[in-house]
């Protein structure tokens, strides 16, 4: 027996326990994820395209934060501007159930609205972190964030959404690079 042993035994069990901490806090934050974006889907549309978003959220929460670094960095930022779009209609349903359909037949400005402020959410939170990583994962959970809200509004509803995104975000990451 080498007197090396006990300490690659060592080096193993704390990889383990770290990688173990790693999994249980991804699973936590999918979990939560989760339940911050189920009122939407119960509120906003319980299709199995809005079912898939759901879960696409929480794994894609779950994932970025078991691998860390830029890719958490770029979800949360996602989930913060993402959560408007996805509650709002939600929380509309609370007050009135017709209040939600009214403002969706009306057409994308809704959508459009919400993804005014998500965007500059989006833009002023980049401030941290850039590169591909980031906002991939960033524009990723906030898309499947706002799908939840924006689907009663359908395809130009999405539209709206991005729209949006781009008009608030551009000049929110020109005020950032200013300021910078």
């Amino acid at each position: 027996m080498s007197t090396f042993e006990p300490v690659a035994d060592l080096r193993s069990a704390a990889l383990r326990a770290y990688e173990r901490g790693r999994l249980g806090g991804a699973l936590a934050r999918g979990a939560g994820a989760l339940v911050l974006a189920l009122p939407a889907w119960l509120a906003c549309g319980r299709t199995p395209i809005a079912a898939a978003c759901l879960f696409a959220f929480a794994a894609t929460v779950a994932a970025a934060r078991y691998i860390g670094r830029e890719l958490e960095r770029g979800a949360q930022a996602g989930v913060i501007a993402g959560i408007l779009p996805c509650l709002f209609p939600a929380v509309l349903r609370l007050f009135d159930p017709d209040l939600c359909d009214i403002l969706f037949a009306r057409g994308p400005w809704f959508c459009a609205a919400t993804g005014i402020v998500a965007g500059v959410i989006l833009g002023f939170r980049s401030r941290a972190a850039s590169g591909a990583a980031f906002w991939a994962t960033a524009i990723l959970t906030l898309v499947l964030a706002a799908t939840l809200g924006c689907i009663p509004a359908g395809a130009m509803g999405f539209l709206g959404l991005a729209i949006g995104v781009v008009a608030g975000g551009v000049p929110a990451l020109a005020a950032r690079r200013i300021s910078s």
